[in-house]
């Protein structure tokens, strides 16, 4: 599967080379991630052209879909993990580096007295997600998927393994259940 830079990270695409089109398309799948259907006479290079013009409706169009994946709940003081959404409790203290845990069904974040309101969003921001993607490692692994990048799909299967995209822990187990099934069945949505 090929893939281009989108300015942030890797966009992998899966390219399907048709006879009898004069355009190219773009569909997103959940599972396959971004597809495209390109005439045989486009290069590899005017495809990548393309989806790199489009790269912003990609990442609007995915994010649009899977909102339940980006939601930021920080607003409200909330973080989303396995279908449910818990509070955030926020503690400034004198310790120089900021700290994110779970504890007796709440969010604890402490950070820095230093710490502008702005900053100290940012940091509670980059400490949530921190600590989702630990725990995707965690849960995933005790499922025997293994945990991945944010790539606009919710995950693939590479022969025996599969792959599960890490902000997937965000939904219900059900859910998480169902990618994997799907994953397994190699279907496509």
């Amino acid at each position: 599967m090929p893939d281009i830079q989108n300015g942030l990270h890797d966009m992998y695409y899966k390219l399907d080379r048709v006879e009898d089109i004069y355009f190219m398309k773009i569909y997103l799948d959940d599972l396959n991630g971004i597809c495209v259907t390109a005439p045989l006479h486009k290069s590899k290079e005017d495809v990548e052209a393309f989806l790199y013009k489009k790269r912003e409706w990609i990442d609007e169009k995915w994010k649009k879909i899977h909102g339940d994946l980006y939601e930021n709940h920080l607003k409200e003081e909330k973080v989303a993990y396995l279908g449910r959404k818990y509070k955030v409790q926020k503690n400034s203290s004198d310790q120089p580096s900021s700290s994110f845990s779970f504890y007796k069904g709440k969010f604890h974040f402490t950070y820095p007295a230093v710490l502008t309101a702005e900053e100290m969003e940012v940091k509670l921001r980059e400490k949530a997600d921190e600590w989702v993607k630990n725990k995707a490692d965690e849960k995933l692994k005790d499922l025997a998927v293994n945990s991945a990048a944010d790539d606009y799909r919710l995950g693939w299967k590479d022969g025996d393994s599969l792959y599960v995209n890490w902000r997937v822990v965000k939904r219900s187990k059900q859910a998480i259940q169902t990618v994997i099934e799907d994953l397994i069945e190699e279907r496509t949505y």
